[in-house]
């Protein structure tokens, strides 16, 4: 076998420049920004006709032409180089440098730029080169290249950008995911490996509430639904509502307590002012009901509720007239849907609020609890009736009512009652209150009557508004009297017992003589003393005392100094007389004084003296004589 030295030269040829044989297009050589190249696409193809550069057709789709970059200019060759290939990549390294680092890893700050781009949201890689040439553009830094001809710092390739960001998205799918869409980070990618239901034994432990918007648009307006679900047994219940408030609230809790016979020990809640308020918690307080609201921003603290609006809205609304899509997107298609059949984009309702509470109530019942449930391996319905621990019973009816009337406020019982809304109400029960605060709440099916209580929430009585109960407003009041009348008989009748065993004259006759006794038998001693006067003492006693002036003189100096009252004020008819009096006597050739006749002239020309000569005019009013006030003006 013949050796290679023996038939090659004795000196062995360059090796070949690993860029002669790269061919590029008019925008990959824009996207470099090369030294002395332009930085458009048709920029850099007007050069290279210019300069009559050699191509070749490129193959493919889109066809155009390819340029060698060993022909390109010689600035831009030597930058081409120096960025990108100046020297041969060994085997096994990372395309750029013999090392294998790439341009990221030379300037680590520039990585770290466009990861701060990308943590709020996906940006396009021109978009992303456009703010790197804004912040770095005038500062290459120590690790860049200095700048090119054109003054601008050496940056990242457009091609190189969207490499590193394909790359970014994919290495940090999981944050960039939590920081852009943190309820599609919950449900996709949060770690769920525990179950809310494992903390609860029994049957109407814990119960979940929550509302939201259906989507099912009513006849009478979109409406919103309130669940209950009971997190151990999933048995449930809805219930259309105008808008999630405290008084819808309190009915759905009425309702179910009614229709399940018991009571949840706990009940689980968002912190909407529908749930949140001092209606719900003082009814809780008072069933004995623990309130438990949600943290902040955590949904996902009752997941059972929430699930169940999804299932009802996939399972039965998507199928109903009137369905207005599950998202924006959904309701927009049933829209332009809709306007392709109807001409007009609107998704027409035809169920009533109660029409769809029906629906409900049959789904609720007739298949929701009535169909096997993976987590719990069973029916709500057998689920709930294998309850190791019995519920709570639910109280009477009149107490359910009492319980979770509306909150109103706080009063004080007086003479008049309990004022309201301007109207009295009052009980006989509220004779001994008179003066004391009280709690007020009320039936919200009747105005005409409120619901008192202690501060420690006993029910003291039903208060009644008079116009509500049948008599006159005389009547009321004497039926109000004569209550507080009974009230004093018994308590003076109590109190004329209780003076059989203690008299308080009697009481006091002793304490005066037991008082006069101890101050008889005290005997005071003098005590020693000493004269200590002092210089200002001394000078007091060595003159004699001053004499002090008598009333008599007291009141002639108060008399003196008092200020003289005031001239009376003139009314605007008197000023406009004694005017036009100063004026006239100028014009007839009187002596006048200068300064009268100045503010006379001065005065004629204000709005004031205008307005009422146009009122004498229009109504007659008569002028104030003024010759008096006129003569005393000219002495």
């Amino acid at each position: 076998m013949t050796s290679r030295a023996a038939t090659t030269p004795a000196a062995d040829p360059a090796p070949p420049r690993p860029f002669e044989n790269r061919w590029l297009t008019a925008a990959q050589i824009a996207d470099m920004r090369l030294a002395g190249l332009p930085g458009t696409k048709r920029g850099v193809t007007y050069r290279a006709a210019e300069e009559c550069w050699p191509f070749r057709e490129r193959s493919g789709p889109g066809g155009g032409r390819l340029y060698c970059v060993a022909d390109l200019p010689a600035d831009a060759l030597a930058d081409y180089q120096s960025r990108f290939l100046s020297q041969a990549r060994p085997s096994g390294t990372r395309r750029g440098r013999p090392d294998g680092t790439c341009f990221f890893d030379r300037n680590p700050h520039i990585a770290d730029a466009i990861l701060v781009l990308l943590e709020a949201r996906r940006r396009p890689a021109t978009e992303v080169l456009e703010l790197l040439e804004a912040m770095f553009g005038g500062d290459a830094g120590p690790d860049l290249p200095a700048a090119n001809d054109a003054g601008t710092a050496a940056l990242p390739t457009l091609r190189t950008i969207q490499r590193f960001i394909r790359r970014a998205e994919r290495e940090n799918r999981v944050f960039f995911t939590a920081q852009r869409d943190p309820d599609r980070f919950k449900s996709a990618m949060r770690p769920a490996l525990g179950r809310m239901d494992a903390t609860v034994t029994y049957a109407h432990e814990v119960w979940e509430i929550d509302t939201t918007k259906a989507d099912v648009l009513c006849v009478e307006g979109r409406k919103s639904i309130l669940g209950i679900i009971d997190r151990w047994s999933r048995r449930a219940r809805y219930q259309v509502v105008d808008s999630e408030s405290a008084q819808s609230v309190r009915r759905i809790l009425v309702d179910t307590i009614r229709a399940w016979g018991v009571m949840p020990a706990r009940l689980k809640v968002d912190n909407g002012s529908g749930f949140i308020n001092a209606s719900i918690r003082t009814a809780l307080e008072t069933l004995g009901i623990e309130l438990d609201p949600c943290l902040p921003g955590h949904p996902e603290d009752k997941p059972y509720v929430e699930r169940l609006f999804k299932t009802f809205n996939h399972d039965r609304a998507a199928m109903l007239d009137g369905f207005a899509g599950h998202n924006v997107a959904q309701a927009q298609a049933l829209r332009a849907a809709a306007k392709k059949r109807t001409g007009r984009a609107v998704v027409v309702p035809t169920l009533t609020a109660q029409g769809l509470q029906d629906i409900i109530d049959a789904w609720i019942d007739g298949k929701y609890h009535l169909r096997r449930h993976s987590t719990i391996g069973m029916t709500p319905m057998e689920r709930w009736q294998s309850s190791p621990v019995p519920a709570r019973a639910a109280p009477h009816e009149t107490v359910l009512k009492l319980a979770l009337s509306a909150y109103v406020g706080q009063a004080v019982v007086g003479k008049r009652g309990i004022r309201w809304r301007g109207g009295r109400y009052w009980s006989e029960a509220l004779v001994p209150w008179m003066g004391r605060p009280v709690q007020l709440r009320r039936d919200e099916d009747d105005l005409g009557a409120l619901f008192v209580f202690d501060d420690a929430g006993n029910y003291i009585d039903t208060v009644v508004n008079w116009e509500r109960s049948g008599l006159s407003e005389q009547e009321y009041a004497m039926a109000a009297r004569a209550d507080m009348d009974r009230f004093l008989a018994a308590q003076k009748a109590e109190f004329k017992e209780r003076r059989k065993h203690f008299s308080p004259e009697v009481a006091r006759d002793r304490l005066l003589r037991q008082e006069a006794e101890r101050a008889g038998k005290l005997v005071h001693l003098p005590m020693p003393s000493r004269q200590s006067p002092t210089p200002a003492m001394e000078s007091m006693t060595a003159r004699p005392a001053p004499q002090l002036p008598t009333q008599g003189q007291l009141d002639a100096a108060m008399a003196a100094t008092e200020p003289k009252a005031a001239p009376p004020t003139k009314t605007d008819a008197q000023k406009v007389a004694e005017a036009d009096a100063v004026i006239r006597a100028h014009e007839a050739g009187e002596p006048v004084d200068p300064d009268a006749l100045r503010r006379a002239k001065l005065f004629a020309q204000s709005t004031t003296y205008r307005v009422e000569k146009i009122l004498q005019a229009e109504f007659g009013v008569p002028a104030t004589p003024v010759s008096t006030s006129l003569q005393q003006e000219r002495k």
